[in-house]
């Protein structure tokens, strides 16, 4: 209760703004939210758990059909969406799963933002709080990972990482706390390994504690290891069956995880045992670094493909055909240079880190480890952000204290003048540090200098194709399976009860494979391919091209082929094409 009298309004007011805000961005439309992308192959996955398909059983079997295909995703984030359904639909029968869609980040956002509110607070005092709280209302992180429909993992990362951030604080001076972070690290990591960096950055974290303060924390270090190593073999034990316990993976939790958690376990206790006759902090320091090496050195061992990253099993080819077309995971260089205006998404995270240092140098002494700890988070997913975009979404966030540690020492300023000049600079630089702003302004100048003043006519028709009510006429059809455009598989899936051969995810290959082969291979490949398959449909977006998504497989050429039938109208946004292959 005493959290709540303190910190509750701030809280539920944020919330409640942006829960409108979103909520009237979601519904624009008039229609229940949009879910596209990831999400809409969130939302199947849940919806066949909600069906009666296995817990254990992640194969989604209308992807790579009629074969299946395996999803490195966790059911951890399906199961409360699941919850959601089943609470919707007494009410709103078929249509739960997207009402589901629509609450599910606003609970997320209200995790997030009281997470936020307790790092604040417990790094930058009681005044930088609701500074805080306004500027993530004016984050471009909270428009982009919390609008209604967002159901895939990102948004419960960041809420993961402030978790992960304040335990890791409070982990110093609580075996409690110490054990709670533990857990929450092997939590990120069986939802997903994005959160990897964040997951390191706990796991020096704790070791830079004992190296400091040996007595104090050797017992929480190993009260850390213990429940990060337990925490992985217990997610495994949850989530896979008994025939996959020991089956390796690198971009998902696996055996591989619990094995590195269990190698970063003993070497933590050996350099623990060795404290009593490490007498200099330099020395702890020293075999904690050769104790850690011999840990990564053990995993590389034993599974040597993970030196290569998540994607190291794919194959070298299709990961060039499809990787290169995913724009997170680009170097940020590559992102600003294919869009400028993006560039703005750098101004937060470099004033953020920037107050975090003269936080960190003008804190008192005994508060100065607090910002240590923040701002190493904060640099480790800077260095993620600039080598893969995606790290924005968890950095952004992050950030936000020190800024708002600037915004309270502003309103002390303003306060002890009251002027009109005062009143001008506290605003401005406030607004400096909101995303939305500098988005803007950037959006804007970008225009201004560009001879293109609208959308690009790819961006608009990728738009419309989107739609809902777009698929209705293949939903009609009777079910069969579609060669279709890469990047509307999971909304196909989503939307109709047909099967695809590929929805672009890198598990499945021989999906892939099929459809390089259909678009680029020529009339007679692609003919095997869906005698093969036993294809019905063609089905893509007008105005762009079927194979679009593809990097560097030769333009399609194959519309005026006799077996596909047009049989879609030639104006519909959808175009579908009848696959009608001779008898032999």
């Amino acid at each position: 209760m005493n959290w709540i009298e303190r910190k509750g309004p701030q809280v539920l007011l944020i919330w409640g703004v942006l829960v409108v805000a979103l909520s009237l961005s979601a519904s624009m439309g008039g229609d229940i939210p949009r879910v596209t992308g990831d999400d809409a192959m969130r939302l199947v996955t849940a919806m066949d758990l909600f069906q009666g398909q296995s817990w254990f059983d992640t194969i989604q079997h209308r992807d790579n059909t009629p074969f299946g295909a395996s999803m490195h995703w966790s059911r951890l984030i399906d199961a409360p969406i699941v919850l959601l359904m089943a609470v919707f639909q007494p009410f709103v029968q078929d249509a739960a799963p997207y009402w589901a869609a629509f609450v599910w980040p606003l609970l997320v956002l209200l995790a997030v933002v009281a997470l936020l509110a307790e790092l604040t607070h417990r790094v930058a005092g009681k005044a930088a709080r609701f500074p805080a709280l306004a500027l993530l209302a004016l984050s471009i992180a909270v428009y982009t990972e919390f609008i209604p429909g967002r159901v895939d993992h990102h948004n419960v990362q960041i809420a993961l990482t402030l978790a992960m951030i304040i335990l890791s604080i409070e982990g110093r001076l609580s075996t409690r706390a110490a054990i709670g972070a533990g857990l929450v690290a092997a939590t990120g990591i069986a939802i997903g390994t994005e959160i990897l960096p964040a997951t390191v950055a706990v796991l020096v974290c704790f070791g830079l504690y004992w190296v400091v303060e040996p007595q104090r924390c050797g017992t929480r270090l190993l009260a850390f290891a213990a429940s990060f190593a337990a925490g992985l073999l217990l997610h495994v034990l949850a989530s896979a069956p008994p025939q996959l316990w020991f089956v390796a993976a690198c971009d998902a939790l696996s055996i591989t995880y619990v094995v590195a958690g269990a190698a970063y376990g003993l070497a933590m206790l050996i350099a623990v045992l060795l404290g009593a006759v490490l007498r200099h902090w330099a020395l702890r320091f020293g075999a904690l670094a050769v104790l850690g090496a011999l840990a990564i050195a053990i995993v590389v061992m034993c599974f040597p493909e993970c030196l290569a990253g998540p994607y190291g099993n794919l194959d070298p080819d299709l990961a060039r055909i499809l990787m290169t077309q995913i724009s997170e995971a680009q170097p940020l260089f590559a992102w600003v240079y294919e869009n400028p205006q993006f560039a703005a998404l750098v101004v937060t995270p470099v004033l953020g880190l920037a107050a975090m240092l003269l936080a960190t140098a003008l804190a008192p002494h005994d508060q100065r480890w607090r910002w240590i700890v923040l701002s190493g988070f904060c640099l480790a997913l800077f260095a993620v952000f600039c080598l893969q975009v995606r790290g924005f979404r968890l950095l952004t966030i992050a950030v936000l204290p020190g800024l708002a540690w600037i915004a309270a020492q502003l309103w002390v300023w303003f306060r002890s003048r009251q002027t009109l000049l005062a009143a001008a600079v506290t605003g401005l630089t406030l607004l400096s540090f909101t995303g939305v702003a500098h988005y803007w302004v950037a959006y804007n100048l970008v225009q201004a200098l560009s001879s293109d003043a609208g959308p690009s006519e790819a961006l608009v028709n990728w738009d419309a194709c989107l739609q809902r009510e777009d698929y209705e006429p293949l939903a009609a059809l009777p079910t069969g399976t579609a060669m279709s455009f890469l990047l509307i598989g999971a909304q196909i899936l989503l939307e109709t009860p047909h099967s695809i051969v590929s929805a672009g995810y890198h598990r499945n290959e021989d999906g892939l494979r099929d459809m390089v082969r259909f678009y680029g291979g020529g009339e007679a490949e692609a003919r095997a391919v869906a005698e093969q398959r036993g294809l019905d449909y063609l089905v893509f977006c007008k105005g762009l091209p079927p194979n679009g998504g593809l990097e560097g497989v030769p333009a399609f050429e194959g519309l005026d082929w006799p077996w596909l039938k047009p049989i879609s109208d030639p104006d519909a946004d959808l175009q579908i094409y009848a696959i009608d292959l001779p008898a032999n």
